[in-house]
């Protein structure tokens, strides 16, 4: 396995998990965190989940790696790159929402919500557009 294969599934289990906890809670109980410091709070504890578990997972495999080399390839780099194009537009579409249509009827934490939940949507399929490319068939081009 590539080691930019073995890092997007790292990212996708340390980041998945925390952030759909986050969201759902946000989505089934829209009115349990009141006050500012509870939103922080948690957002904080979800964000520090998943450093937590990423740190830990890239440590154990730059362990494991030891003496591997980690160059990448021009395969390495395609998938990497179509991966990259395709996260950027669903980022793209997402902040044109959040900053361009939904400041006329939302405002506050929904934005909030909202702009990162696009983020961690665009990062999402970025690594699994990754994973995807190394378990498909070959492409040769962009």
């Amino acid at each position: 396995m590539s080691s930019l294969e073995k890092r997007a599934w790292l990212t996708l289990w340390s980041q998945c998990p925390p952030y759909l906890v986050y969201f759902l809670i946000q989505a089934v109980w829209p009115n349990w965190l009141t006050t500012f410091q509870q939103r922080i709070a948690c957002l904080a504890v979800v964000a520090g989940v998943h450093a937590i578990a990423y740190v830990a997972g890239l440590l154990w495999m730059k362990r494991r790696e030891r003496g591997e080399p980690l160059l990448l390839d021009e395969r390495d780099r395609a998938i990497d790159a179509r991966a990259t194009r395709t996260a950027y537009f669903v980022m793209l579409t997402g902040m044109i929402v959040v900053g361009v249509v939904m400041p006329f009827s939302d405002s506050g934490w929904k934005l909030t919500n909202t702009a990162l939940f696009a983020i961690v949507l665009a990062e999402t399929v970025r690594y699994a557009l990754i994973v995807a490319g190394y378990r498909g068939t070959p492409r040769l081009a962009h």
